[in-house]
């Protein structure tokens, strides 16, 4: 609730713990429970797989919104929020995704 009133989105859980939980209970499950069981799985691995998706312009532009940084005044500042929401992105991916952002706003 906090973050809603602040106008900034929840932190993703980490659903690692999750998926183990569930693949234990599917190892300790009996015949009956196990196609519920790996349904449960594959959600959980479709969720996982899309938060590890590559980042896109309107992923960026949501981030720093988020974050309340102006990609126009604070290119560092926005490129450091894109890499802290995403590990995994190169300086110079988010570096890209800042200047697509601004093109876009921009309408260039």
């Amino acid at each position: 609730m906090y973050y809603l009133k602040m106008g900034r989105s929840a932190p993703k859980p980490d659903l690692g713990p999750v998926k183990s939980a569930v693949q234990q209970a599917l190892n300790d499950a009996s015949e009956v429970e196990r196609p519920g069981l790996n349904k449960a799985l594959e959600v959980i691995d479709t969720l996982i797989r899309a938060d590890q998706g590559p980042a896109t312009v309107e992923w960026a532009r949501t981030t720093l919104a988020v974050a309340g940084i102006d990609p126009f005044g604070k290119e560092t500042k926005a490129i450091q929020a894109l890499r802290a929401a995403r590990p995994g992105i190169k300086i110079r991916e988010a570096g890209i995704l800042v200047r697509e952002v601004r093109e876009s706003v921009d309408g260039r």
